[in-house]
Order: C-alpha cells, then sequence, then structure tokens
C-alpha cells in the first residue's frame, strides 16, 4: 500500500507522537502545555479516539470548547495526555466533577456547552479507552510498515 503524501506525513506525525510518549512528557512539555479541563474521552464518528472539554492557553485557539485531534496515550495519575498534535495538562475530568457535584457543574455550564456531542460516543470505561489505543497504535505501525516495504519494493 503506498500513502499519498499527505497521509504519509499524517502517519509521520502520529509516529513521533507515538515515540514521545514512550518516555512522557517532560517538565517544559507540560508547562507549555494548554490545560484541558471538564474533558471526555470520545470516539468520534469516524472512529477516532479523541478528547473533548475546555481548553485553556491552547497555541492556536486560546480558551474554547474542543475536540483534541486524535488521542495517542493518556495517564490519569500523572495528569497527562498527548495527541497527535501536542501535550495536554488534564484537569478534572467530566467524570470526577460529576461525581463532586453535577448539580454545581450544571449551574456553571448551563447554556454554554451541549452535552453529548452529537454524533459522538463517550468512552467511559479507562480499559477500553487504553484498548481503543493500543489498537490504533498497532494499526498505524502496520500501515507504516506496508507503505515502507512498498517504497522499498518501487525504489
Amino acid at each position: 500500500m503506498k500513502l499519498p503524501p499527505h497521509k504519509r506525513a499524517w502517519y509521520d506525525k502520529v509516529l513521533r507522537a507515538i515515540k514521545v510518549t514512550q518516555a512522557g512528557p517532560s517538565a517544559a512539555d507540560l508547562l507549555n502545555a494548554p490545560v484541558l479541563t471538564r474533558w471526555h474521552p470520545a470516539l468520534s464518528p469516524r472512529g477516532h479516539v479523541i478528547l473533548w472539554g475546555e481548553v485553556i492557553n491552547h497555541p492556536r485557539l486560546g480558551s474554547a470548547y474542543i475536540t483534541t485531534s486524535q488521542l495517542i496515550a493518556i495517564n490519569y495519575q500523572s495528569g497527562w495526555a498527548r495527541t497527535a498534535s501536542r501535550w495536554y495538562q488534564l484537569s478534572d475530568s467530566l467524570a470526577k466533577l460529576e461525581a463532586n457535584g453535577g448539580q454545581a457543574i450544571e449551574k456553571q455550564m448551563a447554556g454554554s456547552f451541549h452535552y453529548p456531542l452529537p454524533g459522538f460516543t463517550n468512552i467511559d470505561d479507562p480499559t477500553l479507552l487504553q484498548d481503543l489505543l493500543a489498537a490504533y497504535i498497532a494499526r498505524v505501525h502496520q500501515i507504516d510498515a506496508e507503505d515502507r516495504a512498498y517504497r522499498d519494493e518501487e525504489g
């Protein structure tokens, strides 16, 4: 399988993100990372695992409600996530906030956010989330290997 240039660029970006997650973020990575609060993992209509929530200090989006690019890795205990594009510091998840007082959240968020996202499926099980991420990473490596093999045969 030969990937077109734009897809090859995407897979190279994802492979770099996968590689840096093996060591985890540095202190500088997290210091410069946007903060994601009221977040929740979800499966997009196209089958991509993403996070959605309120971001603070995003380099391109400022502070807004967002869906991230493809999620690559997440560490609940250390409070970070890595997407194809960047590191995120994780503040309180929506599930944690709901468990600690859902009514306060409803008042605070009234009229500012539509929950759930149409077409998205929330992922509530951390084990399922890790399984989906592992399957995605395996698929990326498989596609990369097939593309490189095809290019080697061509070249």
